[in-house]
């Protein structure tokens, strides 16, 4: 058993969920990342982000002594197995941004051996793992390298993450085999094929979630144009019936779905056309809405408050989230938007449910958190969640 590994952005919400799975093997996790603010909370035993038993892990964790930490790159301690858990962007142009992985493999290659062995959990463009070898290869650095692609909901980590089999991707069977093996220590189920297969695998789950939310909204826009009840349809269409697996409408976003699909579209030539119309449909959302309001109420006369601002349901995380887009998008016709979520502590402009509540005019709840499910008020509000 490997006694300690590495993982290069482990403060995050995947790097850090990871440490923490490793840690309830007893395995010590030197936690590399450059968010200062996250890794101070880290050792205090507080988890910087909202993850399900992500306390009661890091407690045990710290108590234990089973983590380290650095935030410099000649501060890294490196192991034999290595994992790269950073944040892979689209740009402007919806194309992938390769200069966040690059960057930091040719900052290690000064400190890089043969031991050690470079696992990339970021989901990414096919090829990237094999161009990230190469790189290495190109300064003589025969570094094993594999693929091993996160497959957990957000949130929900630490109670997922031994639920399905593991995927990996390797650069040659010597990775493979080591990389199986620590793998193993979690699972016996290991899938393995080529980094290229393993790298697309992933982006197809993602954009086949995207495509399916994709479809969902247009069946609510279609129906709601008609002046249709898709409370009613959405419920007939499911109740007791296996087929009628349909997600419900609202907004889809978030750091990884939109992103996966523009990776496939482009690495496609842009030929995955479903790809895009579901991000127009998905994206296009926030417009149908205000144009909905727009209609019926004069907004430069309204305040409108808008309850959630994370990407999801009980989530602090607002990276992508079309809360922010709505916001923008009301700030151009309404009198004045204010915005509340009980979760969320990195906008300031936030401010507390009862003051939005009371001093608004139209509420609209964008991101459903159970608490607006109890909400009292005789302000009119808009709600586009048919389950909730």
């Amino acid at each position: 058993m490997n006694k300690e590994i590495t993982i290069i952005g482990g403060a995050g919400h995947v790097g850090l969920a990871f440490a923490l799975i490793c840690t309830s093997k007893n395995i010590k996790v030197h936690i590399h990342d450059n968010n200062t603010q996250s890794i101070k909370l880290i050792k205090k035993g507080i988890m910087p982000h909202k993850e399900k038993n992500g306390s009661k892990f890091l407690k045990n964790a710290v108590k234990k002594n089973l983590l380290t930490f650095s935030s410099k790159i000649d501060e890294i301690k490196l192991n034999k197995i290595n994992v790269v858990c950073l944040g892979t962007p689209i740009d402007e142009f919806l194309n992938p941004q390769y200069n966040i992985l690059t960057d930091i493999i040719k900052l290690l290659i000064k400190v890089l051996n043969k031991d050690n062995h470079i696992i990339i959990r970021s989901t990414v463009f096919p090829g990237t793992t094999r161009y990230l070898h190469q790189i290495l290869k190109n300064h003589r650095k025969d570094i094993k390298m594999s693929f091993f692609p996160e497959r957990f909901v957000q949130g929900l980590a630490l109670e997922e993450f031994n639920k399905f089999p593991h995927i990996i991707g390797s650069i040659n069977k010597k990775s493979e085999k080591e990389c199986k093996k620590f793998l193993n220590i979690f699972s016996k189920e290991i899938i393995t094929m080529k980094p290229e297969e393993a790298e697309i695998t992933k982006l197809f789950l993602n954009s086949y979630r995207y495509v399916q939310f994709s479809i969902a909204n247009q069946f609510y826009k279609i129906a709601d144009s008609a002046n249709l009840d898709y409370k009613v349809i959405n419920y007939a269409m499911k109740h007791k019936y296996s087929r009628g697996n349909i997600p419900s409408p609202g907004f889809t976003a978030g750091p990884c779905l939109f992103k996966d699909t523009m990776q496939l579209s482009a690495f496609s030539n842009n030929n995955f056309s479903l790809g895009m119309e579901a991000m127009s449909t998905n994206e296009g959302l926030v417009n149908y809405i205000v144009g909905k309001l727009l209609k019926k109420y004069n907004l430069s006369k309204k305040i409108v408050g808008i309850l959630g601002m994370s990407f999801k349901a009980e989530s602090d995380d607002i990276r992508n989230s079309l809360s922010y887009k709505l916001k923008k998008v009301l700030s151009l016709h309404s009198k004045k938007v204010l915005t509340t979520d009980p979760y969320v502590k990195s906008d300031k402009n936030i401010q507390s449910l009862e003051h939005v509540k009371n001093k608004s005019d139209i509420l609209i709840i964008a991101t459903p958190h159970k608490i607006y499910k109890k909400i009292k008020t005789d302000k009119i509000i808009y709600n586009i969640w048919v389950d909730f």
